[in-house]
């Protein structure tokens, strides 16, 4: 069985140099990860929370097939 990993975190708005703005809703890794991405002048909170929920991958887990098409 697959457990489900849960992690509330905060909404960021980050503005670029041009002005143009963007929510990044993933946590902090997500936002370094902008910030090395994009031209990001400024990250902001929104006092907002996202829940992030994700299961992991099991190497001993193998579904059936469907036979559905």
């Amino acid at each position: 069985m697959k457990e489900v990993h849960s992690q509330l975190v905060d909404v960021v708005l980050l503005t670029q140099e041009n002005g143009s703005t963007m929510l990044c809703r993933a946590g902090e890794e997500a936002v370094k990860r902008a910030w090395g991405t994009w031209p990001i002048v400024k990250a902001e909170f929104t006092g907002e929370k996202q829940l992030l929920q994700w299961i992991e991958d099991d190497p001993q887990y193998d579904p059936v097939p469907s036979t559905h098409m």
